[in-house]
């Protein structure tokens, strides 16, 4: 059971680094002059994925232990020269520059995102075309080798043969089972010829023969579902995270401008494209 708990010793050590410990709380456990503190337990906790919290605070002294592991491992490390190895050093160096980064662009651009409590609306009053549906085509269709055979087919139809049991008899591919139904589709999800040709006809309208790679079609439009606007309250939330998203890219973009100054950067494209 022990062995299952490795996955919260990763975890703690990943995040040692990320968080600054904090001292406070009661004590929970003491070893060898050392402490570890309910404040720093819960510091742990909280930054661990959402599966694995579950799971520690299910099993917490074994958690504990684990953080116990963790300093002792530090103190082993530490004594072996581990982290005077280069390739730690580098590992260190690049761990540290992504952190302050990101707490550069934290405290310079997230910080400074807001959002107006009616911006979305505007945003979305604006920009409606953003927020239409497709149109949607329902289509069924029959599909044989020949031209000749389509024509047979197309003239069944015209004199009243019923089109699902034809499809099912007479078509090639596999929504013969279904009666010949493709279902609903947008433009770009259907082969060039199929889509020129259903996107013209009305509902209930059958097709002339439609030539295709896979053979010849005869199309019938069952359903059209015409664009409408989404309501606003279903989008709201990821409209929100759209134009913060936005916002955050210009800021960012523009902070990083700020900060480089006029600082010319010349890239050698011979070099860079033997890389």
């Amino acid at each position: 059971m022990k062995a299952l708990f490795y996955p919260f010793l990763i975890l703690t050590l990943l995040t040692t680094g990320c968080v600054k410990q904090n001292k406070g709380g009661a004590v929970l456990a003491r070893f060898e002059g050392q402490t570890i503190t309910t404040a720093e337990f819960k510091k742990k906790i909280a930054n661990l994925p959402k599966e694995f919290r579950d799971a520690a605070l299910r099993r917490k002294k074994d958690f504990v232990e684990e953080m116990v592991n963790e300093r002792f491992l530090a103190r082993e490390a530490k004594k072996r020269g581990v982290p005077n190895k280069p390739d730690v050093k580098e590992l260190v160096d690049t761990a540290y520059q992504r952190i302050v980064i990101a707490k550069l662009i934290e405290e310079e651009v997230d910080k400074k995102i807001t959002l107006e409590p009616d911006e979305s609306m505007k945003y979305y009053e604006s920009h409606k075309e953003e927020f239409m549906t497709p149109l949607l085509l329902r289509a069924s269709h029959i599909l044989v080798k020949t031209e000749a055979e389509a024509l047979e087919v197309k003239k069944q139809l015209l004199a009243g043969a019923d089109f699902e049991e034809l499809a099912r008899k007479k078509s090639l591919d596999n929504t013969a089972i279904r009666g010949g139904d493709v279902g609903f589709v947008q433009k770009g999800q259907s082969i060039p010829e199929f889509e020129e040709a259903a996107f013209k006809m009305k509902k209930g309208a059958l097709s002339g023969v439609v030539k295709s790679q896979f053979g010849y079609h005869i199309i019938k439009l069952t359903d059209r579902a015409e664009p409408s606007l989404r309501d606003f309250k279903l989008i709201k939330n990821i409209l929100e995270k759209q134009i913060l998203n936005q916002k955050r890219a210009r800021l960012f973009k523009e902070y990083v401008q700020k900060i480089r100054g006029g600082s010319k950067v010349e890239i050698d494209e011979k070099v860079l494209a033997t890389v």
